[in-house]
């Protein structure tokens, strides 16, 4: 036994020495050939042959070296020996005749392939080797002498798809198309290959009607082949009513396919077609369709609509409220481009289909999209109400059960019943302990008029959170402000900012002209000269929203020698260069901002939009 295991140690570092000998001379054989140092290359490669003379890695380094230090003759006399020893590999026999066209004895070339046909006459892998040789070396007329020939062997679509790129390359695009198609129908595995080399040629602009009258042509005797290609054609060329159309023919003349119809809806919704996207999810819809397919297309059918929801884009020179804190940010300012027709339909189809498919982690998706719609588009707030609590009870996922939680809150919200936002929040934050839930229930209480109870749960959140975690900065804003504009306040001050709060929820229930008029009231009937500035820098923010500028610059005109001095200088600035064109006059104000109010933290930022305002770099 132990000689045995010996003599298996022996053979195995035998044969490692071995190997790592080989490999140290093919290293050194490269190192020559990189310094074209051609002989020694040779030398070692030939070495390594007479060793070893089936080494197929040497032939073949062996063969370009020769090549490449066009020692043609060599490479011949080492060809022909090769073959000698093989002379049924199809590969050697090609590239002897490359030798000799590359010697310049092309007659001896054109013999040695001419016998290579007679020899491997059926063996098309010699033809694909000698098209290829044909096509490098211009060979045009044997090219297509040998494709004749072969047809008559094979098939009339032998080799047509390297003739078809033989063409696309010269830009015959109606001679590549005939050979594609010739491949595209008489060999069905070809048929994906065949498609992107068509669709590669339409990026030429030249291409485009060729190719587009060839599909056509070829559509009404073979749809099922010819129209999923024609549907990309015009897809890719942003012809998306086409696209859909020639889908939609297919579909009349084969089974339908739910895989590549729902593929090519979330391809329009991702181009940003959306009233095509939304025609073809409805197309979809009225299919018979399994249920988790159903759950899909809805789901690609609500993505469509909340992607035309924009929040109204905020472009003040600065932040003059609080922009970017969770607590404050307004989420009522949408925009959005959906047609009332594609809408109304939609929902029709969408709530039909919802009632009849069983409960699913996609269903309970595809229910919460819709309730979005209904919350944020329709503003139909029970609907709404509905469709997240059913999304909330059939999920498995935690993260929808958690923004169905959030949304829940906010609908309340915006039905001004605070009391039920805050009792369901407490009910679920037992279950659900997160910090999300948590400052959901600091929002409800602060601006349900509960500042104290807003202000208790912030600094039991301190107690758990390090200052790196994403809501710190939000959180230490808010408290800060509560303890400025109410902890730190007289009576009649606290009493002001509790009926701010009232006017801050009304924004948030999306009423801005009642939240204008109670901040007016406010005004008029509370002298605290801590709320005044807060009152009046919103208003004046407000009433900028509902275009009534003069009001507003009224407004900021009583915020000079206040916390926010600074702010209604800016945004008067702002007013008269956005809304009355009156760059002169906003430079104004921008130039106060400079020069009485260095150490405010806005003017760097207004002295860059002076000098780009004024063109002048020096400012």
């Amino acid at each position: 036994m132990k000689t045995q295991i010996s003599k298996i140690i022996f053979f195995t570092s035998l044969s490692c020495t071995v190997f790592g000998q080989y490999n140290g001379f093919l290293r050194n054989a490269k190192m020559y050939e990189m310094q074209k140092n051609w002989d020694a290359a040779i030398s070692i490669y030939n070495d390594v042959l007479n060793k070893n003379p089936n080494n197929y890695q040497t032939i073949r380094s062996l063969k370009t070296l020769y090549k490449k230090s066009q020692r043609y003759k060599e490479g011949i006399n080492f060809l022909i020996y090769q073959i000698s020893r093989n002379p049924n590999d199809i590969q050697l026999n090609v590239e002897l005749g490359e030798f000799y066209f590359l010697d310049e004895n092309v007659e001896e070339a054109k013999r040695i392939w001419k016998e290579g046909l007679s020899t491997f006459k059926n063996n098309r892998s010699y033809y694909r080797l000698l098209f290829s040789i044909y096509n490098k070396h211009s060979l045009d007329k044997e090219l297509f002498q040998m494709i004749e020939n072969g047809r008559l062997i094979f098939n009339d679509s032998f080799l047509s798809t390297e003739l078809g790129n033989y063409h696309h390359k010269r830009k015959q695009y109606k001679d590549a198309m005939d050979e594609y198609l010739l491949s595209l129908l008489d060999n069905p595995g070809a048929s994906s290959s065949v498609s992107r080399k068509i669709l590669i040629m339409s990026d030429d602009i030249d291409s485009k009607n060729v190719i587009e009258m060839k599909l056509l042509e070829n559509s009404i005797k073979h749809p099922n082949k010819i129209l999923p290609i024609l549907s990309d054609h015009y897809f890719k060329h942003r012809e998306f009513k086409k696209s859909y159309e020639a889908l939609h023919e297919l579909s009349d003349n084969e089974m339908f396919n739910a895989k590549k119809w729902l593929s090519f809806c979330n391809s329009l919704r991702k181009e940003k077609a959306y009233s095509h996207a939304i025609k073809a999810y409805q197309y979809m819809l009225r299919e018979d369709l399994k249920d988790y397919q159903y759950g899909e297309v809805l789901l690609g059918l609500a993505k469509t609509f909340e992607d035309q929801i924009f929040p109204v884009e905020n472009n003040d020179l600065v932040p003059y409220f609080y922009n970017d804190n969770i607590f404050f940010k307004d989420a009522s300012q949408l925009s959005t481009n959906i047609s009332s027709e594609n809408l109304s339909s939609s929902l029709s189809i969408y709530d039909s289909v919802l009632a009849t498919i069983p409960e699913s982690a996609i269903v309970a998706e595809a229910e919460f999209r819709l309730a979005e719609i209904h919350y944020r588009i329709i503003e139909d707030f029970d609907k709404a109400l509905l469709l997240y609590k059913s999304s909330l009870n059939k999920s498995p996922l935690k993260t929808l059960k958690e923004k169905n939680i959030l949304r829940i809150a906010d609908v309340f919200k915006s039905k001004a019943d605070f009391n039920s936002s805050i009792k369901f929040l407490d009910s679920t934050y037992n279950i659900h302990i997160t910090p999300e839930i948590k400052n959901k229930l600091i929002e409800m209480h602060l601006f349900s008029g509960n500042p104290d109870t807003s202000l208790f749960l912030i600094n039991e959140s301190f107690k758990t959170i390090l200052p790196d975690n994403i809501y710190f900065n939000d959180l230490m804003e808010l408290r800060d402000f509560i303890n400025h504009f109410y902890t730190n306040a007289d009576e009649k001050g606290k009493e002001g900012f509790i009926a701010f709060l009232k006017s801050e929820s009304l924004l948030k229930q999306r009423k801005v002209v009642e939240a204008n008029q109670l901040l007016a009231h406010i005004k008029s009937s509370n002298n605290s000269k801590n709320i005044a500035p807060l009152l009046s820098l919103r208003r004046a923010i407000i009433l900028t929203r509902l275009k009534k500028y003069n009001e507003a610059l009224s407004e900021l005109n009583f915020l000079k020698g206040t916390i926010f001095a600074d702010k209604g200088i800016i945004m008067s600035g702002q007013i008269y260069e956005r809304f009355y064109n009156d760059s002169s006059k906003a430079s104004e104000f921008y130039f106060r901002i400079i020069n009485d109010y260095p150490e405010s933290i806005f003017s760097e930022p207004i002295r860059y939009h002076l000098r780009k305002l004024k063109d002048n770099e020096k400012i």
